[in-house]
């Protein structure tokens, strides 16, 4: 990882914030001259030059070419994130703001994480990512089936914490609006309190017993609770949302450089590789910050996510964050995404209460 800020003095300290600050503002490399007319160091540009240039020695910044100026080096940001900066809380009116527009989302699985997806990525000015409960983690409180055509049933799971997932499927058979309440019921019944992954097995294993044979009840309760409680395909819709992908066009990082932007948006589109980015968030204990060569995704598309884990207090059920730039504004971004991700944990506490 390379050395830390504490092997650093005081100045050096002052300097390496103030380089990684500048350069977040302007996207421009920073140099001595910068710093000087900045009036925050009372130093000539040689010796902030100095200075400089024994922060490169030791691996916390560099420069694009010769004469340049400097730029942060992953272990720059790194060490600013984890040391040096001065967190920005949201403002009363954000906090508002946020309260407002994810609280009053009804109950819809769906919506309820787009709006604060949407919100979060509004806040920031970045790409925001949220992933939702996968079958490990929605536990069934109730099933709803209703027919809406023929061969057509609108399948709407109720979970724990009181979100509702809703989806459309198609059946072997026609089936009446009693035939349907009663297999809710049935369903209902013998799978609430239980993953959708031990759903799926029990369905399986059911569906194999002789007695199906004889129960044609039975076997229509099974049949039609194994396509209600299918699993999406991995990578599929659903699993991940993503929204402000448009706010990657006015980045300099990006904007000058058409295949860096391509990159990006090739992985924005790869849903499960954002899955398993925001799954190793979750290994870690409370908010992680993933920057440039941490990770492959970061490192290919050189950028840096934001995450933290959002749950019903209990349970974590996901992760939300923000992917940005190298250069993203970290003292304001983090505790935004902490502000979020604590409104969403506080309105599925008290969905599920």
């Amino acid at each position: 990882m390379g050395p830390k800020a504490s092997v650093l003095d005081p100045r050096s300290r002052d300097v390496l914030a103030s380089v990684v600050v500048a350069y977040i503002r302007s996207a421009v490399p920073v140099s001595s001259r910068q710093l000087t007319k900045g009036g925050r160091f009372d130093l000539s540009p040689a010796s902030l030059r100095n200075a400089m240039a024994d922060l490169e020695d030791l691996g916390f910044l560099t420069h694009p070419h010769v004469s340049a100026g400097r730029v942060p080096t992953d272990l720059g940001y790194r060490t600013f994130v984890n040391e040096l900066m001065t967190v920005t809380a949201p403002s009363p009116e954000e906090k508002k703001a946020i309260t407002t527009e994810v609280e009053s989302e009804p109950g819809e699985l769906d919506k309820f994480l787009h709006t604060a997806s949407r919100v979060l990525s509004r806040m920031t000015g970045e790409v925001a990512v949220v992933s939702a409960p996968d079958s490990a983690r929605f536990v069934l409180q109730s099933v709803h089936l209703t027919r809406v055509a023929e061969a057509k049933v609108l399948v709407v799971q109720v979970s724990d914490t009181g979100l509702v997932d809703t989806r459309l499927i198609e059946t072997s058979e026609d089936y009446t609006g009693p035939d349907l309440e009663s297999i809710s019921r049935r369903l209902t019944a013998d799978f609430a309190g239980k993953t959708l992954s031990e759903i799926q097995q029990l369905l399986l294993t059911g569906l194999m017993e002789e007695k199906v044979l004889f129960d044609e009840a039975l076997r229509k309760a099974l049949e039609l609770g194994r396509r209600a409680f299918s699993e999406p395909e991995p990578g599929g819709e659903g699993e991940v949302i993503v929204e402000g992908t448009e706010t990657m066009l006015e980045k300099p990082e990006f904007g000058k450089d058409l295949e860096a932007l391509r990159r990006m948006f090739r992985a924005l589109d790869e849903k499960a590789r954002l899955v398993r980015l925001l799954s190793d968030c979750l290994m870690q204990p409370g908010l992680s910050v993933v920057i440039g060569s941490e990770s492959s995704f970061t490192r290919e598309t050189n950028s840096s996510i934001v995450a933290a884990a959002y749950g019903t207090g209990s349970r974590i059920l996901g992760a939300i964050g923000v992917i940005g730039p190298r250069r993203m504004e970290y003292a304001r971004i983090v505790p935004m995404v902490e502000e979020v991700s604590r409104v969403l944990t506080r309105r599925l506490k008290e969905e599920g209460s």
